[in-house]
């Protein structure tokens, strides 16, 4: 792990047309505001609950479980709600999920993980699997707190979930180089393939507060081959009108996905690299987000569907 720079004046910057965006080891906020989805969780949008503690839990078959990456986005909701109030209550609720997250891990001598342990029907996945997701968003939290508390154990626990992410999907890790050679870490790590753009991404997004933290050009080095694998596929998860889920099902996003993921992760990749094609998929996807649009894509939910089932049936 590289030597961690203890001086937030001494910033890395790039200057570019929207703006600068300080890459300095002080992380602050998370690139993408979550607390909009906060109604996600006080509204039962996962048909769960918050534990004693404030947890958040969401439902399943097996009854209430907690699932890592809605407790790492709940965390970010926190996060930036403490940086703004600097309350004591948000703090002591942000503790307790980093330490629900402590104790969900997997810890080993090298790795930091968090196994899934149900199956994954829509990809066909069976338990337990790791998500690269998870992993970078776990990350983002763990050093976002260790910044706030000190406590260095986060420090060391974001380094292993990072070296976790070498184990290849034929290991049960999430690591996938694909024919091209552009390396992927599969927020499903499914056969065939899944490749999540939005996973992906939240996942390199953990690469780039690591990178900012410890200043470990190992981690650079993955950062870089993730940005090219990002451009040199973005044109396939565009419809013409809309964006992709996936590579496997290619799945149009839903509304409320388009607005308030794809389009802000394109944001925030054009404004940490600096390339145009993040800036022009932001602009084409956001200028799609239109009524006529939305009336749309919840058509197609409806007939696709139908038309894959024939299409298997006539097979």
């Amino acid at each position: 792990m590289g030597k961690i720079n203890k001086h937030s004046e001494e910033s890395k910057t790039i200057e570019l047309k929207l703006g600068t965006v300080n890459l300095d080891s002080n992380l602050g906020a998370y690139y993408i505001d979550m607390r909009p989805a906060e109604i996600h969780y006080t509204q039962n949008f996962y048909k769960g609950q918050f534990d004693d503690n404030g947890v958040p839990m969401c439902g399943g078959s097996n009854g209430l479980v907690y699932v890592p990456v809605n407790i790492a986005q709940y965390g970010f909701i926190i996060h930036a709600q403490y940086l703004e109030s600097e309350n004591k209550a948000l703090l002591q609720t942000l503790k307790k999920c980093i330490e629900k997250l402590e104790e969900m891990a997997v810890i080993t001598k090298e790795h930091c993980v968090w196994w899934h342990d149900y199956d994954n029907q829509r990809y066909h996945i069976k338990a337990p699997w790791a998500c690269s997701m998870a992993q970078g968003e776990i990350i983002s939290l763990f050093l976002r707190y260790y910044q706030i508390s000190g406590e260095e154990k986060y420090l060391h626990l974001s380094d292993k979930a990072y070296h976790f992410l070498s184990v290849p999907v034929a290991e049960g890790g999430v690591k996938r180089i694909d024919k091209n050679g552009d390396l992927w870490y599969e927020e499903y790590p499914s056969e065939p393939a899944s490749y999540v753009l939005n996973g992906f991404i939240y996942t390199l997004f953990g690469l780039y507060d690591l990178y900012r933290v410890t200043q470990d050009e190992e981690v650079k080095k993955n950062i870089d081959l993730c940005v090219k694998t990002l451009k040199n596929n973005l044109p396939k998860f565009d419809s013409g009108y809309w964006s992709y889920y996936d590579l496997q099902y290619k799945e149009l996003v839903r509304y409320y996905y388009q607005k308030n993921v794809h389009v802000p992760q394109m944001a925030v990749m054009y404004k940490l690299t600096g390339e145009e094609i993040f800036l022009k998929y932001e602009v084409k996807w956001r200028k799609n987000i239109r009524n006529i649009n939305y009336i749309f894509v919840k058509l197609m939910y409806r007939i696709l569907p139908r038309l894959r089932s024939k299409s298997l049936f006539l097979k």
